[in-house]
This record gives structure tokens, C-alpha cells and sequence, in this order.
């Protein structure tokens, strides 16, 4: 078994458009999410598991963490949590292989015969980022792990990490230190356990992000891609006439875009979707709720 797992905290109107199309891709592989109470009712589209079960190295780790970017300390922890999370998930059930996506990723590739192209690496990035990462070897996941760990594990290599930051802050407006950042490091670092997935291998890419389209076609801020009658997503390219995509990820704003890039329209998910959306309201009026009772 090669499951398709996500981690996810809370809720999200865009969450059940990559649940659904995961499944839709492949329907005789399992889709996992680790999440919490906040999604725990997508257990009738996905198979839901409560994270908390698995967060003993990521708690451990939220102590030594210090944050070096624009971003929130808790947005950049969480993160650098769920490389934790995964690992000590796929330990505990036994489960040697996976395809981990980030949660605003349509996936449209086949995950067991792609995996197997990527039999040689431990895992895959796209670009510099982890949002499609083929697990072939554990190890390899436990020694990326290893190494987050090791960055933050005494007050000389916070000194690294915040020497890094002012480097990286003298030719970038936003962002620092985050698993991007331990990700290009450790590939660097060893070459043969990282392959990157988000260049075209073999006519097949996974998509880096949406907004970014050096060499392809695009419009409006978003790359320009199509399905053919047979299922592929596909798109053209300057230096390669036609890429099959086997993921497009919906970074940032390009959220927006998502749904309609499902290409098939299906009543079911509209149901799911628009009763999400409604749930989600439903939520955060509970929330402001409780806010108010136990102020």
C-alpha cells in the first residue's frame, strides 16, 4: 500500500477539492488526513486521522524552535512539524512508502507507477519546496528530520540560523528560515537522496506553483493548462512542447482557481464543498461563541 497522505490543521474552504480529486486520481489508493477536530468530518471522503496520536517529536521540537521569518512563528513551526508528524505516523502503522501533498495541491498523476520512477531517491522536492514529496525511504525522511533538529539544537546554531536570516533578508522583502530553506540544504548536502520532481522528467512535471510560469504559457497571473480527452493534464512549454502535469499546486492567492481547474464537474463534490463552506461559518460563529463565554 502507497496511501496519499495530508496534513492539515483546522478547516479550509479549498481542503475537500484536493481530498476529492486525490481520490478521483486514484481510486484504489488510500487517502489519509492527519488532521484534528477542525476537519475530523471529511472521515466520510478520506480516511481521518487524529494527530495527536503522532506529535510527540514535533512538541519536543516547538521548544527549541525560534522563528527567522516574516511569517508567524506558528506558521513557519507547523511547517517544520509536519516532516515530525509524518515520520513518526508512517513508523507507527508500518508503512515503509507514501506520496505526501500539501493541501492545495490537485493531484492528477497515477502515485503508484510514479512512485516507482522515483525508486532511486529517499524523496522528491518541486523546486526548493516538499509539497509533493514522494517518501520512498524512511530513512531518508528520519534523516531530513535529524538534520531540522540539528539547526536548532544548541545556541551557536541558532547564532547560524540567525546569521542566515540577515543574509537572506538583504535581497528579499518577505519570508527567512523555513523547511524550504533545510530542504535546498540537506539536497545540497546529499545529492543522491533528494530528486527534484518540479522539472520535466521523462514529458511529466509536478507543478512548482501556479504563479510561477518562467518558459509556459500563462494568463492572467496563472499557468495556462488544459486536459486532454484521455484524462492528462498537460500544458506548453517554451523548451518543451508538451509537459504532462501530474500535480498543479494553488499556492497563495492562485487558491482561487482551484475548483475550476477539477475540470469535470461533479454534483457530489458541490454538495461537499458549498456544505463546507457553510461549515466553516458555522465554526468560526462557535468560536467567537466560546470567545465571548470564557472571556
Amino acid at each position: 500500500m502507497i496511501p496519499i497522505i495530508f496534513i492539515h490543521n483546522q478547516n479550509s474552504d479549498y481542503l475537500p477539492l484536493s481530498l476529492w480529486q486525490a481520490r478521483k486520481s486514484n481510486p484504489e489508493t488510500e487517502v489519509i488526513l492527519i488532521g484534528d477536530a477542525g476537519n475530523a468530518h471529511f472521515k466520510h471522503l478520506v480516511t481521518h486521522v487524529d494527530k495527536t496520536q503522532y506529535l510527540k517529536r514535533a512538541d519536543d521540537f516547538a521548544k527549541k524552535f525560534v522563528n527567522f521569518s516574516t511569517n508567524s512563528h506558528d506558521f513557519e513551526l507547523i511547517c517544520l512539524q509536519r516532516w515530525f508528524i509524518l515520520e513518526e505516523y508512517l513508523r507507527q502503522n508500518n508503512i515503509e512508502k507514501c506520496l505526501y501533498l500539501d493541501s492545495d495541491i490537485l493531484l492528477f498523476g497515477n502515485v503508484k507507477s510514479e512512485i516507482h520512477r522515483f525508486r532511486f531517491f529517499g524523496m522528491t522536492i518541486a523546486g526548493i519546496s516538499g509539497h509533493s514529496n514522494y517518501i520512498n525511504d524512511i530513512e531518508v525522511l528520519s534523516e531530513f528530520c535529524q538534520y531540522i533538529e540539528k539547526a536548532y539544537e544548541s545556541p551557536e546554531a541558532i547564532s547560524i540560523l540567525e546569521e542566515k536570516y540577515k543574509v537572506f533578508r538583504e535581497t528579499h522583502e518577505a519570508g527567512g528560515i523555513s523547511d524550504m530553506t533545510f530542504f535546498v540544504e540537506f539536497k545540497e548536502e546529499f545529492p543522491d537522496h533528494i530528486i527534484d520532481i518540479g522539472i520535466p522528467i521523462q514529458g511529466k512535471m509536478y507543478d512548482i506553483s501556479m504563479n510561477y510560469f518562467e518558459y509556459m504559457h500563462n494568463t492572467g497571473g496563472i499557468k495556462i493548462v488544459n486536459q486532454s480527452k484521455n484524462g492528462e493534464v498537460f500544458l506548453r512549454h517554451a523548451k518543451h512542447p508538451l509537459i504532462n502535469m501530474q500535480t498543479l499546486h494553488f499556492q497563495g492567492d492562485t487558491k482561487v482557481h482551484m475548483k475550476r481547474h477539477l475540470f469535470t464537474y461533479s454534483f457530489a463534490l458541490d454538495v461537499i464543498y458549498y456544505a463546507n463552506k457553510l461549515f466553516i461559518l458555522y465554526q468560526k460563529a462557535w468560536k467567537k461563541t466560546l470567545g465571548k463565554f470564557f472571556r
